[in-house]
């Protein structure tokens, strides 16, 4: 051994060490430990984390294709200076951030020169692309966190004026008090209606649930599960109570299609000024003495959104068709991030999906869907619900239930599936977006719809326009099939819509299938756009070459990307192209 080799040696063992000492780590230090020259990658595989992955087997693909890299890289040495350089970069490579892993898998298979060519491997990097993108999207929701305390209720807020009012609930724009700001007046200021309200304030109606927090709690679990924080300032006797309550219900994880929901809690019902007006009957009787409402209520602190999807297909009736794809592609992203979790919303309708247009109305806005009122999110069941008797709880708009749920029979062994429900309804709203009517609505009072959910077929579908391409036309009657297994899944739809938007345009055309290798370069072209480029953007607001709903859209796509599923639905086009 050379004596410069001899001293590095020494040098790095001994820092190595000395950190060893300092922060009691000893995964740093088997990190830092300099292999032998005859050294195998076996001895340079990572502390694998195995919470960090959805399943062993994907672990062991990321394994594969970084160990596949990295071997090639060190069969390739020549001397034993070059040898320790290269077994450094290798290291690098194994326990560094993904993005010089991303730049060399690029560079190799754009060369060709045969550094991972495996399927696992590929699909190992597609791993890490997800992993990768994960990290980011992770980072931008803590930004995004607000410090709210769910114990000072609506103490903490100012309301504004009110932005919507429903059957079931009210909602008021508000805002966060600052803490030099005297809370004795926040229910007299709205009318401060020119002052920026950025968060939503959806007050419950309650007339049955008694005046606690856990009878209000269990009454309306359905409306918290998109919260990302639930009321915890419980007494020590309700605490296994509220373990059961996390127990049975699913809680959704952030999405950015999934309505931002900061804080739910239950408090005391105020007095506000045209709360006599809009809601009289739902005020309790402290308020209102004619009133039916209970003194205690839900409330769910939410960002502020602009307007609903049916407010601006109204207002924008000429919409590029581009802009009409990537409103249904946000939309299908949300519902195949709600089936993977094993929630069915059961109420999609355009009034509950909302849009921030604050990018500008020339801009496509940014979707997410809201009112989870009416969801199934159960642990025990899952997407298939017993359907024993009538009177049991189907959804909410009958008008937008799929057939398999409307037509179904109660019966001793009955269940309903709703695995592919919601995305019927978005089969269904896409004629709302495309040709600007929906044909299992009635738009004029005591006119039938043109078709009934129960009856229909599919030739009677109506036409769409000839300008919307073909292959989004053959998507929407896909997802309107009867069959359950006909019909497309959310997730497979949601990847046609985002292949058709941003991959070349020559796999759109009659036999022209990319490779393996070719639709990784693709991804990996998308991953350092989004890693170099959409963290930034989509924070500040501020894009040049794509709006930050393609970022965000594009980010949530790579973060759920599988080859095999990419390569499913080129076929699936492909086939579409050549009938």
């Amino acid at each position: 051994m050379s004596v410069r080799l001899t001293v590095s040696v020494f040098y790095r063992n001994g820092t190595a060490f000395l950190r060893f000492n300092r922060t009691n780590d000893i995964k740093l230090l088997v990190r830092t430990k300099v292999a032998p020259r005859s050294v195998h990658t076996k001895a340079l595989n990572p502390i694998v984390n195995h919470n960090s992955s959805p399943s062993s087997g994907w672990q062991n693909r990321w394994n594969l294709a970084r160990r596949a890299f990295v071997d090639n890289l060190l069969s390739r040495v020549t001397n034993s200076l070059s040898a320790d350089l290269r077994r450094r970069t290798a290291r690098h490579l194994m326990y560094g951030n993904s993005r010089p892993f991303f730049a060399l898998v690029g560079i190799s298979l754009a060369s060709g020169n045969g550094l991972i060519t495996n399927e696992n491997q590929l699909e190992g990097v597609c791993w890490e692309i997800r992993e990768a993108v994960g990290r980011m999207q992770k980072n931008l929701i803590v930004a995004e966190r607000l410090n709210l305390n769910s114990s000072l209720g609506l103490k903490q807020f100012e309301l504004g004026s009110v932005i919507a009012k429903g059957n079931n609930a009210v909602v008021y724009e508000a805002r966060k008090i600052e803490e030099n700001t005297d809370p004795s007046n926040v229910f007299l200021k709205q009318e401060s209606s020119n002052k920026k309200y950025p968060l939503a304030v959806k007050m419950m109606f309650n007339y049955d649930a008694e005046s606690n927090a856990m009878s209000i709690l269990r009454a309306m679990s359905r409306e918290t599960v998109p919260s990302r924080s639930v009321q915890h300032n419980f007494s020590r006797s309700d605490q296994q109570w509220l373990i059961g309550y996390d127990h049975n219900l699913i809680k959704l994880p952030p999405h950015p299609n999934i309505v931002m929901m900061h804080l739910c809690f239950a408090d005391y019902v105020p007095e506000l000024i045209d709360s006599h007006t809009l809601y009289p009957q739902a005020l309790p009787t402290r308020i209102n003495p004619e009133g039916y409402g209970r003194n205690m209520s839900l409330f769910l602190v939410m960002k502020k959104y602009d307007m609903s999807l049916k407010q601006y297909l109204s207002k924008m009736p000429s919409l590029k068709i581009r802009d009409k794809i990537l409103l249904l592609a946000q939309l299908l992203e949300a519902v195949s991030h709600l089936s993977n979790q094993n929630v069915a919303h059961r109420d999609l309708k355009t009034d509950n999906i909302l849009l921030d247009v604050s990018e500008g109305n020339d801009i496509c806005p940014a979707l997410v869907i809201t009112d989870f009122g009416c969801c199934l999110a159960d642990k025990d069941n899952g997407l298939h619900l017993p359907y024993k008797t009538a009177d049991t709880d189907r959804g909410g708009n009958i008008a937008l239930m799929a057939p398999e749920v409307v037509t179904a029979r109660p019966g001793t062994f009955g269940h309903i599936d709703y695995s592919k429900a919601d995305v019927w309804a978005v089969g269904a709203m896409a004629y709302e977006i495309f040709s600007g009517s929906n044909p299992f609505y009635s738009y004029e009072r005591g006119k039938p719809p043109l078709l009934r959910n129960s009856t229909y077929k599919e030739e009677d579908l109506p036409a769409l326009s000839s300008d919307i391409p073909l292959i989004l036309q053959t998507l929407i009657r896909s997802l309107l099939q009867r069959s359950t297994s006909k019909r497309l899944d959310a997730s497979f739809a949601a990847t046609v819509c985002q292949i058709y938007l941003w991959a070349p345009s020559s796999w759109l055309t009659k036999y022209v299938m990319p490779t393996s290798n070719e639709v990784l370069q693709w991804m990996l072209c998308l991953t350092t756009k989004v890693l170099c480029e959409g963290g930034t953007m989509m924070s500040t607001l501020n894009t040049k070459q794509r709006t930050c709903t393609e970022y965000q859209l594009i980010t949530t796509f790579l973060h759920r990307a599988k080859l095999y599923e990419i390569k499913n639905a080129l076929y699936w086009m492909q086939s579409i192209q050549q009938e």
